[in-house]
């Protein structure tokens, strides 16, 4: 052996006495790679360190109760992605933060990965004389970046900053029970099949076992299909009162939707609700009775959802006639409304204009409501309401007329906040569009325009005549420049019948692919 070795192999000896490393040097001492270290790099004697101990993991296990907590993030990372299950469990025990967001580590859900973690929560969970080093009080397994990890990959000193011990402080604290410490397990859900993964599964039943020492909390619950189980159930395991955003987006039918209506009045914090494609069951047409009593068991449920801020409702059956009765009980503000594709009636948008919880509303659509056979000046009455605070407003595809442009605008006007209007797929002439754009002259926080291209752009047959497109369309845009000063403005025509494509004007004319 050289004698700069020796001398580099003293200094590395004292580098680890100071890093708390001990423990490593009899496992690093018996590697040859370890000689030929130089203080230059001190992260590469880490690294080998945490090589050597995922090698090794009898002494791996009997480190940990040794090892500095920088150490752990690091060789947690390496075991996670070297799938070292037994020194997963081991370390999830001996954790030495208060929370361990694994779901980060996790791109795609991993049983055998899942199973360790859960092993190494029931060895903790278990112990009766719990070290004073351990402090894991939640485990977040949630998939979303973390600053906790993001601190730790590639760090160099390794030294622990005091913003991401505050990041990885618990939430919600675990009561005591006996002897056994209670764990608050994070866990978001979005459920993409008919039936529940091995991988869900597995947590259910393990949750399910463990209800006096184990707390789930689910702030995001999605459903992304139709299930084949009572989605009630979910809520045996799963906290409904930390449910903060509910979400339908498949095609759900009356009969599963009122499975978890009595769910709902449990989520006592729930502030975004999101439902899409509420039918009524084929085999129910024709019969009133049950359909109603289906519709009242579900309206009968919204009043407890008193922290609504967020409400979506998109091609639902269950509103016409009893928008009153969905919004009346709502006692925050909300903050967004989108009532798309659903059918109202003027009892309907007549409590709206007047609705007490829309009065600070940033973010209103009523793209797909047909306001053809409704009194259009409620639609006007509506926007007087929010003109202190709307900040974008779709009413795409409404079937909006000439002749209820008129009663819009004295509303619109005044909008001063917002920031996006769409009005495509109405039917307006170059006029109605001159008086739309001119009314807009103090709206000038706005930075993206959608309008229609006008009526007078197309043929005999309803095809965009190319010439009159690109003629009006600019008129249009110097009219908008008269006023105050654009930012992206879009005219989009009617969808081609032939190539299925939109004709747009944005500061220049680019035709449906028929014309290329």
């Amino acid at each position: 052996m050289a004698r700069e070795d020796i001398l580099s192999l003293g200094a590395w000896s004292d580098y680890m006495s100071l890093q708390g490393l001990e423990p490593l040097l009899p496992v690093l001492k018996s590697t040859s790679a370890y000689l030929h270290v130089r203080m230059s790099s001190p992260h590469t004697l880490e690294r080998l360190a945490r090589k050597s101990l995922l090698k090794n993991e009898s002494l791996a296990n009997a480190s940990l109760k040794q090892l500095p907590k920088a150490f752990f993030p690091p060789l947690f990372i390496d075991a996670f992605t070297g799938n070292k299950t037994n020194i997963i469990r081991a370390m999830v025990a001996a954790w030495p933060f208060p929370c361990l967001p694994v779901g980060a580590l996790m791109k795609t859900p991993n049983l055998k990965t899942l199973k360790a973690v859960l092993a190494g929560l029931d060895l903790l969970i278990n112990q009766k004389d719990q070290p004073s080093s351990c402090k894991l009080q939640e485990l977040d397994m949630r998939d979303a970046q973390h600053n906790f990890w993001n601190f730790w990959v590639g760090t160099e000193d390794g030294v622990l900053s005091p913003d991401v011990i505050s990041e990885t402080r618990p939430v919600v604290h675990g009561p005591r029970q006996g002897e056994k410490q209670v764990v608050t397990v994070w866990m978001n859900l979005s459920l993409k099949t008919r039936h529940l993964s091995k991988y869900l599964k597995y947590f259910y039943r393990w949750a399910k076992q463990r209800k006096e020492v184990v707390q789930v909390m689910c702030p995001k619950l999605e459903f992304g299909v139709t299930p084949l189980y009572n989605p009630l159930m979910l809520l045996e395991v799963f906290e409904a009162s930390s449910i903060e955003e509910f979400t339908v987006s498949a095609r759900w039918n009356l009969r599963t939707l009122v499975k978890i209506v009595p769910g709902l009045s449990q989520m006592k914090n729930l502030q975004k609700i999101l439902l899409s494609g509420i039918s009524v069951p084929f085999e129910w047409f024709g019969n009133r009775k049950i359909v109603n009593q289906c519709i009242t068991e579900i309206i009968y449920q919204i009043p407890e959802l008193k922290k609504i801020q967020h409400l979506k409702l998109n091609d639902v059956c269950f509103l016409h006639e009893r928008l009153d009765q969905v919004l009346r009980c709502m006692e925050s503000p909300l903050e967004t409304l989108s009532i798309t594709r659903c059918l109202l009636s003027n009892a309907d948008m007549s409590y709206l204009s007047q609705c007490p919880s829309i009065h600070k509303l940033k973010h209103l659509d009523l793209s797909g409501v047909t306001f053809l056979n409704l009194d259009h000046l409620l639609l006007g009455s509506l926007l007087e309401r929010l003109t202190a605070t709307l900040q974008t407003l779709q009413l795409k595809g409404c079937m909006i007329m000439d002749f209820q442009i008129s009663a819009l605008l004295p509303g619109l006007s005044q909008c001063t906040q917002l920031i996006e209007v769409n009005f495509l797929k109405n039917f307006l002439s170059v006029a109605s569009l001159k008086k739309l754009l001119q009314h807009t002259a103090k709206l000038t926080l706005l930075t993206r325009e959608k309008y229609p291209a006008p009526d007078e752009v197309y043929d005999d047959i309803g095809d965009v005549h190319p010439d009159r497109f690109s003629q009006h369309c600019s008129e249009l845009m110097e009219t908008l420049r008269t006023v105050r000063q654009p930012k992206e403005v879009y005219f989009v025509s009617k969808r081609c019948l032939d190539c299925r494509d939109f004709s747009v004007y944005n500061m220049e004319t680019a035709l449906c692919s028929c014309w290329q």
